[in-house]
């Protein structure tokens, strides 16, 4: 938009044209999506010299709407900031000023305030929403795949560790220790469990004494989807001078 900084108004253009409960709170609310833009590109004056920025820096009130929806996230107890706490945030920050988002949406903040409260009751918001240990056993589970894929038994090991989490207790029950487990996990080869990726897709293709190995994956789904007809064809094209010599047999 050719603006200076970055402003609340900028994050709520970001909300409504992105992806998330947010978005859609907005779009089931009758924002108009484009005509959001347009106001907000308007209501700020535009600055040539903000397209050569390598950084645009965030004005202080976006600052602050941030730290207001990080406070929106905690108050709903979730541990983790969505883009419906980033809304809730703007419409704080904006309360705060005695002011409203009405007049930038083209609705009622309410409305989608509304929206967005039903959303985060549905049971698919409810599902997305991680335990604090969960939270954790994921990230001490990438630690130790290191820069290999992060598999069940990574989870399952990370989830034993933490001898205070659900899993961990329920473990215990059953006399399986984090040690025992981990070790366990260690002597079972991954590529003989479902956890193993699956083999490259290779098309092997023969013709007379040659043989050719084809192994990128685009060429081989393109391939597979022909007919024999359409496969026929296409080798035609490929093996034959471009004279307009027709194949025969």
């Amino acid at each position: 938009m050719g603006h200076g900084k970055i402003d609340p108004d900028h994050l709520l253009v970001a909300l409504a044209r992105g992806e998330g409960l947010a978005a859609t709170a907005m779009a089931e609310a009758g924002v108009d999506t484009d005509a959001l833009r347009r106001r907000v590109a308007l209501a700020h004056p535009h600055e040539p010299a903000a397209g050569r920025l390598d950084k645009v820096p965030f004005s202080r009130a976006a600052k602050k709407s941030l730290e207001l929806s990080l406070r929106a996230a905690l108050k709903l107890g979730h541990n983790y900031i969505g883009t419906e706490h980033l809304f809730l945030g703007l419409q704080r920050e904006r309360e705060q000023r005695g002011e409203t988002l009405d007049g930038l949406l083209g609705v009622a903040t309410a409305e989608v305030h509304d929206r967005l409260l039903q959303g985060l009751r549905s049971p698919e918001a409810r599902a997305q929403v991680r335990s604090p240990a969960l939270h954790a056993a994921l990230r001490s589970a990438a630690r130790a795949a290191g820069g290999t894929p992060m598999t069940t038994g990574h989870l399952l090991v990370a989830l034993a560790a933490d001898v205070d989490s659900q899993a961990a207790r329920a473990l215990a029950r059953l006399g399986v220790g984090a040690q025992e487990l981990r070790s366990a996990v260690e002597a079972v080869p991954v590529t003989e469990t479902s956890d193993a990726l699956p083999a490259p897709a290779a098309l092997r293709i023969t013709a007379g004494d040659k043989t050719r190995l084809v192994t990128d994956a685009d060429v081989v789904a393109a391939v597979e989807a022909m007919s024999t007809e359409e496969l026929r064809a296409a080798l035609r094209r490929a093996i034959l001078p471009t004279t307009g010599e027709q194949a025969t047999g």
